[in-house]
């Protein structure tokens, strides 16, 4: 079969436009394989690659949270391990007569002449309820110290809150001692806020240090 006269005269022609035309052939075959092959694998690779980061980032932020996490269980640890160890220091209800018994029989074994050891109605504080003591005493200054040494030894924590010291000049005893003592029973609950007041928030109960001070 003849070929048309065209693609007669190409072929018999010069070898330079054949060969610029092979040259678009083969720039036409390797981008339409580009498109029809690497173009998706490329696409596929680029959303690995950005799936790969956000997995990496999510990655980073577990491991923060996680550290965060056990950070805030030893925080929790620590600071339970505290409250048991202030709970022990605290009186309950039931321990709260025997407690009483302790510190008339310090100011006792001091040689205090106790006339008067009142307990007074509680005062709610958040998380504890503080109990104020009344005490008065009559002695010298070496027996109240010893009196005072005494409570701070307990287990239990009794502090100062007041103190009034009144020489006596016809007595037998050089002073008399006129204290306010205060202890602290815990709460599981904290105090209900009082009418019209706002609701305070849940901090850790300032427990104040088991001391005696003069």
């Amino acid at each position: 079969m003849a070929m048309p006269p065209f693609l007669q005269s190409f072929i018999d022609g010069p070898k330079l436009p054949k060969i610029i035309l092979g040259m678009i052939g083969l720039v036409a075959i390797g981008a339409g394989g580009w498109f029809l092959l690497l173009s998706p694998v490329q696409a596929e690779i680029a959303t690995l690659d950005e799936r790969h980061t956000q997995l990496v980032t999510e990655l980073t932020q577990s491991r923060a949270q996680v550290a965060e996490l056990q950070r805030f269980r030893r925080e929790m640890a620590e600071l339970q391990a505290k409250l048991d160890l202030l709970k022990a220091k605290l009186p309950t209800e039931k321990e709260t007569p025997a407690l009483y018994r302790a510190v008339s029989e310090a100011a006792q074994a001091a040689g205090l002449g106790v006339s008067l050891f009142q307990p007074r109605e509680p005062k709610q504080k958040d998380y504890v309820a503080e109990i104020p003591i009344t005490v008065t005493a009559e002695g010298n200054y070496h027996q109240v110290g010893q009196f005072f040494e005494r409570v701070a030894g307990l287990e239990r924590v009794v502090k100062l809150s007041e103190m009034k010291l009144i020489g006596l000049t016809k007595a037998r005893n050089v002073l008399r001692a006129e204290l306010t003592l205060a202890t602290y029973m815990y709460r599981d609950a904290p105090a209900p806020p009082k009418p019209g007041a706002p609701a305070a928030p849940k901090p850790a109960a300032a427990i104040p240090g088991k001391e005696a001070s003069s």
